[in-house]
């Protein structure tokens, strides 16, 4: 698909617009024209009436991902301050599972101290607490080693070196050694199981390193792109008699005409002897009427008939396309621009007013037009949708990387939604709560999965049995509501929707969008997004590309924890892929129930397996 625009004007432009004019072909005269298009440069086209240059269709896609990549202030689904789930009809049955498992946690407590006497049995605590000093130091280097992200900025920033390809080559072994490092330290210590699991915890920072240095390196692809335009502009500029006081004179004059213009009538104006129909045609009802007073503008409305209405509604959409012809008369920018790779997600916080176009984009000299176009388009590149509009580079700073640090998110961007308070009562609440969570994930495991273990010659039915309800109770715990609404009250992050109802799935593919959107969205830009417009892979293939890179970081994670390579995990990620296929078929799709039920067997069948 390409979008056209021709180089001769309509027989009724004004001649202060063109230069010169031309006569359109004979209508009955046919030019057959075979030519081959690029989709990548303007393609210049000579026919009889004159020049056309058609231009790459370019795609809405990156338009698309960013209103899919939104912040904006909301909470989560079952946070006490969403009205929905407050007044859902089932809201009581939450509260009854908190109940069930405060009765368990204290029916095993009692059993403990009857048969220990102590409240809980310490063999997992002294797993736990097992080398602390040691692993408190470790992970205190890794968080201190992601600060490497700022002077690799700074570098891109200076134009030491460009982001493509010395930058990425840099950031990428970067990134190899921090994640080599934290595997090789916790295989060097032997570490139980539970000390390699917090190991493992700065590893989910790795996503967020990797947006903060690849968004920043194509905002500074795009910073340098625009001072390559505004060099263009000058060294055009310098060779046009008058330079750029006479390019602005003839850029405003032509832009005034523009503005002037009045196009033809449209179809069913109302003419000269149709009466319109406008505020002062109603009147009030004079004092002392009766109630069956019927205004002149509802009678004149009724002889008319409904095509007033129509009338009168098109020459307001008439006018309202006058207001915007000068607008619509500039040009596209070139097509080829590092336009859009950044994603620069945008959110509804009192987004920054666009600028205005740049006066120089109305010239009648092309070139400089476009130049002017292009440098509107990738100076509001660089600037925030936020409230305040902060400009790359002016984010550059270990300030603006530390809180990005406490930012519950693994995407990056300039700025985000904020709130404009930060309530103590609510940072308690999530600190009792996270308290309260682990106690629970303790007992359950100490108490229901530990002495569960599978010994060698148990059957996987056995081990199914065994464990499957108390993983996944665990597994209902470990949730982002205590942690990440607490960092997100901490640092005024508004956008806390870090989950959604994933309990209610039918698909699978709808399990990986609402059960961690953190993650979901990450993936979702620096995965699928990443891999459409560099390699140009389709949808699907995007879509595979997706599922394996994530199940990969996820049999990673098992390899450190558990020291095995066992891909099971893999290949349980790797079979949603047929199973969202399934879950696309009309009998699943009318059957939600069913849906929810496969769903559920296939995720608490899982666990066991782990």
């Amino acid at each position: 698909m390409v979008s056209t625009r021709s180089s001769s004007r309509p027989p009724d432009t004004p001649p202060a617009l063109s230069s010169k004019q031309t006569t359109p072909p004979i209508a009955d005269e046919s030019v057959e024209m075979v030519t081959t298009l690029s989709k990548t440069k303007d393609n210049v086209i000579n026919t009889p009436g004159g020049i056309i240059h058609v231009r790459p269709y370019r795609s809405s896609s990156n338009a698309q991902l960013k209103a899919v990549l939104s912040f904006t202030p909301r909470v989560s689904s079952l946070d006490r301050t969403n009205e929905r789930s407050q007044n859902d009809q089932f809201r009581g049955f939450f509260v009854l599972f908190w109940f069930g498992l405060a009765l368990l946690f204290l029916r095993t407590s009692m059993q403990s101290w009857e048969e220990n006497r102590t409240p809980l049995s310490w063999t997992f605590g002294r797993l736990i607490t097992g080398d602390a000093l040691v692993l408190a130091i470790s992970d205190l280097v890794m968080v201190l080693a992601m600060f490497f992200c700022v002077p690799f900025v700074k570098g891109l920033q200076y134009r030491w070196y460009k982001y493509s390809w010395t930058g990425l080559i840099i950031q990428h072994t970067f990134q190899t050694v921090y994640l080599g490092t934290a595997v090789w330290w916790g295989w060097h210590r032997q570490w139980y199981w539970v000390q390699s699991g917090f190991l493992v915890l700065p590893h989910a920072i790795t996503p967020q390193m990797h947006s903060y240095m690849a968004h920043n390196g194509m905002l500074a692809t795009v910073y340098f792109q625009l001072q390559e335009e505004k060099r263009q502009l000058d060294e055009v500029i310098t060779h046009i008699d008058g330079g750029r006081e006479q390019l602005l004179a003839e850029a405003a004059e032509r832009k005034a005409q523009l503005e002037a213009m009045e196009g033809p009538t449209p179809v069913g104006t109302p003419g000269p002897g149709t009466p319109a129909l406008t505020s002062r045609t109603s009147f009030s009802a004079p004092s002392g009427t009766s109630s069956g007073y019927e205004d002149p503008a509802s009678i004149l409305k009724k002889q008319l008939g409904p095509s007033a209405e129509i009338r009168q509604r098109t020459s307001t959409a008439a006018k309202k396309k006058k207001k915007n012809q000068a607008t619509d008369s500039l040009p596209d920018p070139r097509p080829n621009l590092p336009l859009g790779t950044s994603l620069e997600p945008s959110h509804g916080t009192l987004p920054h007013e666009r600028a205005p176009p740049s006066p120089l984009a109305w010239s009648s000299n092309e070139q400089v037009a476009l130049l002017a176009r292009n440098i509107d388009a990738m100076q509001e590149e660089l600037i925030s949708n936020g409230g305040t509009g902060l400009v790359w580079p002016q984010n550059v700073t270990y300030r603006h990387f530390l809180d990005f640090m406490f930012f519950p998110t693994l995407v990056y961007q300039l700025e985000y939604p904020r709130t404009k308070t930060m309530r103590p009562l609510v940072v308690l609440e999530k600190v009792v709560a996270t308290l309260g969570t682990f106690s629970l994930i303790y007992t359950i495991t100490e108490h229901y999965i530990m002495p569960m273990i599978p010994k060698p010659g148990d059957s996987l039915f056995k081990s199914f049995i065994n464990l499957a309800l108390p993983m996944m109770v665990n597994y209902l715990l470990i949730i982002f509501e205590c942690v990440c609404t607490g960092f997100a009250e901490l640092s005024y992050f508004a956008d806390r929707e870090f989950y959604q109802d994933w309990w209610n799935s039918t698909t699978w593919d709808e399990f990986s969008r609402k059960w961690n959107k953190p993650v979901y969205t990450f993936l979702l830009r620096h995965v699928y997004a990443s891999t459409i417009s560099g390699f140009r892979l389709s949808r699907s293939s995007a879509a595979f590309v997706t599922f394996f890179v994530s199940a990969l970081c996820h049999e990673l994670v098992m390899a450190v924890v558990t020291k095995k390579i066992r891909p099971y995990l893999f290949l349980m990620q790797m079979a949603q892929l047929p199973m969202i296929a399934l879950g696309k078929l009309p009998a699943v799709k009318k059957n939600k129930t069913v849906g929810n039920i496969v769903f559920w067997m296939g995720l608490m069948s899982g666990f066991p397996l782990l």
